[in-house]
């Protein structure tokens, strides 16, 4: 059972952070912003906030990502190697912006959620 839970978590959460980071320019511009003025508190420079937001969004993306998918490997029973999917999809996600209206290949977004999936397969590997 607890298989099946982290299982259907781990690709409820691949389907969230790919459609998050799929929205077009416009619509991905505004849900951050909208986000940055309800945490203003944070930082009284909206642009400097929401360009810091824009980037933990990355890694806090893939630090997830990778835990889930580390997670439901370990508890089936799978080599953790298979956790470089998730390094893989750091750059296949990056790769497919530019299809996107309003989007852009970003090498410095690629580091960003490379550093969320390390993070998030050291966390795997610590338990």
């Amino acid at each position: 059972m607890a298989f099946y839970i982290s299982l259907i978590s781990m690709i409820l959460w691949f389907i969230f952070m790919t459609y998050l980071f799929h929205q077009d320019g416009e619509h991905t511009g505004r849900a951050s912003r909208e986000l940055a003025e309800h945490l203003r508190f944070l930082d009284n420079d909206i642009n400097d906030l929401n360009g810091k937001l824009r980037r933990a969004a990355h890694i806090v993306v893939f630090a997830v990502f990778t835990f889930l998918l580390g997670l439901t490997l370990k508890i089936g029973g799978a080599s953790l190697e298979w956790m470089l999917v998730a390094a893989a999809w750091s750059y296949v996600d990056e790769a497919t912006k530019p299809w996107i209206q309003g989007r852009h290949f970003s090498w410095f977004d690629v580091g960003l959620n490379l550093i969320g999936t390390f993070i998030g397969g050291a966390v795997v590997l610590f338990l």
